[in-house]
């Protein structure tokens, strides 16, 4: 019986050891400074993690797992910095390990997260307009934005989060996403939720909103005209 159990520790402490090394297999990680062209669009997909960072110059530094960051391509094509994972029907290879990318830009009119991955503003944003895309499981959040126009769209169980402010916003949510715009200040918004999803905004003018099959619209602030519609289970209500 002893011997049973003597065998059964040992077992159990080399699996234990073994469960480490590969633990610190997986968060070991290598950095690649990238050159890049300049772009004014960025697009990332295959569940990497987007940093974002406005500068006074273009700049990308990937990190990850020395086994995949070979894999992670960044390319600019027609003005659109895309960021994904090579050959990219196997991109949840490796799914624990980490993959990142730290990227600069000077400006920038369009975002496009898919795939599962998420997106973080590091410092606050100035443009002039902004068309934001999220689908897929993916999240952006983004703080401290200023812009004169805001499109933001979110899809298929994604998340975004914006905050900042500016004069016109276009938002629609739908399949079961989230949008939070409830501290990104606008003077005219429209909005439209569908299909379980949820849209929060905060608006100081015009407000037009349209919510429909069990979707949810927030709205904050005492817009001076508004516009609504409900249907299908739709509610738009103010907070």
């Amino acid at each position: 019986m002893k011997t049973i159990k003597l065998k059964n520790l040992w077992l159990l402490l080399l699996f234990c050891s073994l469960s480490l090394g590969v633990n610190a297999a997986r968060e070991k990680t290598d950095t690649q400074k990238r050159s890049v062209e300049s772009f004014s669009k960025i697009s990332v997909s295959s569940g990497i993690d987007l940093y974002l960072t406005q500068g006074n110059s273009e700049a990308i530094v990937v990190e990850a797992n020395p086994d995949i960051i070979d894999k992670i391509i960044t390319l600019v094509e027609d003005g659109t910095l895309k960021i994904y994972i090579k050959d990219n029907q196997n991109w949840n290879w490796g799914w624990n390990q980490s993959r990142k990318a730290y990227v600069t830009f000077d400006d920038l009119t369009a975002l496009r997260a898919s795939a599962g991955s998420d997106v973080y503003s590091q410092n606050a944003f100035k443009l002039d307009e902004l068309d934001i895309d999220v689908s897929s499981g993916s999240d952006v959040k983004l703080e401290d934005l200023s812009a004169r126009f805001m499109r933001i769209r979110t899809s298929s169980g994604s998340d975004a989060e914006v905050s900042g402010k500016t004069v016109d916003l276009v938002a629609d949510s739908s399949s079961g996403s989230d949008l939070d715009c409830g501290n990104l200040v606008a003077e005219h918004v429209e909005v439209s939720a569908s299909s379980g999803s949820d849209a929060t905004v905060h608006v100081s003018g015009s407000l037009k909103a349209r919510a429909s099959s069990g979707a949810d619209i927030r709205y904050k602030g005492s817009p001076t005209q508004k516009d609504i519609d409900e249907s299908s289970g739709g509610d738009v209500k103010n907070y």
